[in-house]
């Protein structure tokens, strides 16, 4: 997966209102925009900026999507490591070994963490940062899968609160499971589109950033002309993608 560290969505919307303006410009030209670099022309460049909007409209249906699924997740999980705890602690009242409970009690500190979790921000938030987070919680569910078979391994563990009973601890890990894999399904969506927005403005060969400074070229070879055209496509600022 690529490093590169993004803008904010901001600044790509910017970048792209400014490469539509930038079009605009070009047409109030009429036959004085007339380049030979069929990169550049107006036929080649208008297909371009379709794809753009189109890019942009499908990442910005998924990036809410991510966030409403991450939220149902975030307030699923808030309570496991209470439970957690609370179970950690019957546990340790009722008569199987040491080394059972010792077991147990390994597992409980696994899915409860020593740290929490950081929150994964979908407007700035790279491929590998959200794969980050995405792991981490996997991983807790998966331990808390575990962590419940070890407890039905004993027949002594029987709770009168129904907050800790085996049933219980089962229904909210397949809650779990299905939010963190719809979590998962959304997280790859997002990741898609902005990958597909990134290759239009900034990684295709004929890019939008690659595409301005050759257009700014042209202007500027015809002289007098074309100078307050240039002028107006000059004053439109683009952000590069930060290493």
């Amino acid at each position: 997966m690529s490093t590169t560290k993004s803008i904010s969505e901001t600044g790509h919307n910017k970048n792209a209102a400014n490469f539509s303006t930038a079009l605009q410009v070009l047409q109030e030209m009429a036959t004085l925009y007339n380049p030979t670099n069929t990169r550049i022309q107006l036929t080649n460049l208008t297909p371009i900026q379709l794809s753009l909007q189109t890019t942009l409209t499908t990442l910005n249906t998924k990036i809410p999507i991510y966030k409403n699924k991450v939220s149902e997740r975030e307030e699923a999980i808030a309570n496991l490591n209470n439970t957690i705890t609370q179970s950690l602690n019957y546990t340790k009242s009722i008569d199987i070994s040491t080394t059972d409970k010792e077991n147990i009690n390994n597992l409980g500190k696994k899915i409860r963490g020593d740290k929490r979790t950081k929150k994964t921000n979908p407007e700035t938030a790279t491929s590998e940062t959200i794969s980050t987070s995405q792991m981490s919680y996997d991983s807790r569910i998966a331990n808390f899968g575990t962590y419940i078979a070890q407890l039905q391994s004993h027949p002594q563990y029987q709770p009168n609160e129904s907050a800790i009973q085996i049933t219980t601890l089962q229904t909210l890990h397949t809650q779990l499971s299905t939010l963190s894999t719809q979590v998962n399904t959304a997280a790859n969506e997002l990741i898609t589109a902005r990958t597909n927005r990134n290759n239009v403005l900034y990684n295709n060969t004929n890019n939008v950033l690659v595409l301005i400074k050759e257009i700014k070229a042209y202007l500027k070879s015809l002289g007098a002309p074309a100078e307050p055209y240039y002028k107006a496509i000059v004053r439109l600022q683009f952000s590069p993608l930060k290493e």
